[in-house]
Protein backbone atom coordinates (compact mmCIF):
# COMPACT_ATOMS: atom_id res chain seq x y z
CA UNK A 1 0.00 0.00 0.00
CA UNK A 2 2.95 2.33 0.65
CA UNK A 3 3.80 2.19 -3.05
CA UNK A 4 0.30 3.35 -3.98
CA UNK A 5 0.67 6.72 -2.22
CA UNK A 6 3.23 8.12 -4.70
CA UNK A 7 1.08 6.87 -7.59
CA UNK A 8 -1.94 8.74 -6.21
CA UNK A 9 0.22 11.83 -5.58
CA UNK A 10 1.29 11.84 -9.22
CA UNK A 11 -2.36 11.73 -10.32
CA UNK A 12 -3.03 14.78 -8.13
CA UNK A 13 -0.06 16.69 -9.54
CA UNK A 14 -0.89 15.78 -13.13
CA UNK A 15 -4.55 16.73 -12.78
CA UNK A 16 -3.74 19.93 -10.92
CA UNK A 17 -1.12 21.12 -13.39
CA UNK A 18 -3.07 20.31 -16.53
CA UNK A 19 -4.09 23.34 -18.57
CA UNK A 20 -7.73 22.38 -18.88
CA UNK A 21 -10.20 24.67 -20.60
CA UNK A 22 -13.20 22.38 -21.13
CA UNK A 23 -15.39 22.68 -18.00
CA UNK A 24 -16.39 19.01 -18.23
CA UNK A 25 -12.79 17.88 -18.22
CA UNK A 26 -11.93 20.37 -15.46
CA UNK A 27 -14.77 18.95 -13.34
CA UNK A 28 -13.48 15.42 -13.87
CA UNK A 29 -9.92 16.47 -13.00
CA UNK A 30 -11.15 18.10 -9.78
CA UNK A 31 -13.08 14.94 -8.89
CA UNK A 32 -9.95 12.86 -9.50
CA UNK A 33 -7.92 15.17 -7.25
CA UNK A 34 -10.50 14.97 -4.48
CA UNK A 35 -10.76 11.17 -4.68
CA UNK A 36 -7.00 10.68 -4.74
CA UNK A 37 -6.49 12.99 -1.74
CA UNK A 38 -9.14 11.12 0.22
CA UNK A 39 -7.61 7.76 -0.69
CA UNK A 40 -4.13 8.92 0.37
CA UNK A 41 -5.52 9.93 3.77
CA UNK A 42 -7.21 6.54 4.11
CA UNK A 43 -4.04 4.65 3.15
CA UNK A 44 -1.91 6.65 5.59
CA UNK A 45 -4.44 6.03 8.36
CA UNK A 46 -4.48 2.29 7.59
CA UNK A 47 -0.69 2.09 7.53
CA UNK A 48 -0.49 3.82 10.92
CA UNK A 49 -3.23 1.61 12.38
CA UNK A 50 -1.60 -1.60 11.13
CA UNK A 51 1.79 -0.48 12.45
CA UNK A 52 0.29 0.33 15.85
CA UNK A 53 -2.25 -2.51 16.21
CA UNK A 54 -1.23 -5.18 13.69
CA UNK A 55 -3.24 -6.60 10.82
CA UNK A 56 -6.95 -7.07 11.45
CA UNK A 57 -7.41 -10.82 11.15
CA UNK A 58 -11.20 -10.96 11.08
CA UNK A 59 -14.14 -8.93 9.83
CA UNK A 60 -15.18 -8.37 13.44
CA UNK A 61 -11.78 -6.94 14.38
CA UNK A 62 -11.73 -4.80 11.23
CA UNK A 63 -15.17 -3.38 12.06
CA UNK A 64 -13.85 -2.27 15.46
CA UNK A 65 -11.02 -0.44 13.69
CA UNK A 66 -13.03 1.05 10.83
CA UNK A 67 -11.39 3.64 8.63
CA UNK A 68 -12.68 7.14 9.46
CA UNK A 69 -14.52 9.12 6.79
CA UNK A 70 -12.01 11.40 5.10
CA UNK A 71 -12.64 14.05 2.49
CA UNK A 72 -10.44 15.28 -0.33
CA UNK A 73 -9.01 18.77 -0.63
Amino acid sequence: MKAMIPHHSIAILTSGRANIEDPRVKKLANEIISAQEREIKEMKWLLEDIEKNGIATSANEASKRAVPEFSGQ
